[in-house]
């Protein structure tokens, strides 16, 4: 299983319990055939730009683990619902999981200051 991030905009014009049936109907898709890790709820905001003549929209980001079939049944969910406006997915790469070469990282000890007069190195 990968980890994913969708980020979801509803349509923020519809009613509070229509929103909350839209993420928990999302929930669930993801549920069924993956596992939820956090939810972050961003709430109504005014967009950039408008879609579909609508100046606000409802945010949501779901990160989740899951096969790839998990990703394209919620893709088929979005195209045939008119109540989202915007969703992307993308493959999320915790930071906690890179290692970093210690080999490339430079000590303050190699670093010479430069001085500000003359431009040379001390």
């Amino acid at each position: 299983m990968r980890q994913y991030e969708t980020m979801v905009i509803i349509d923020a014009m519809i009613s509070d319990e229509a929103i909350d049936a839209e993420v928990q109907s999302i929930a669930s898709i993801i549920s069924a055939g993956g596992e939820i890790i956090r939810r972050d709820d961003w709430g109504k905001r005014k967009m950039a730009y408008s879609i579909n003549k609508k100046t606000h929209g409802y945010y949501v980001i779901f990160y989740f683990k899951a096969e790839v079939s998990v990703v394209a049944a919620l893709e088929v969910a979005f195209k045939h619902n008119e109540n989202l406006l915007r969703w992307t997915t993308l493959v999320d790469y915790p930071m906690t999981d890179i290692i970093y070469d210690k080999n490339l990282v430079q000590s303050s000890e190699e670093i010479t200051p430069i001085d500000a007069d003359d431009g040379e190195a001390e």
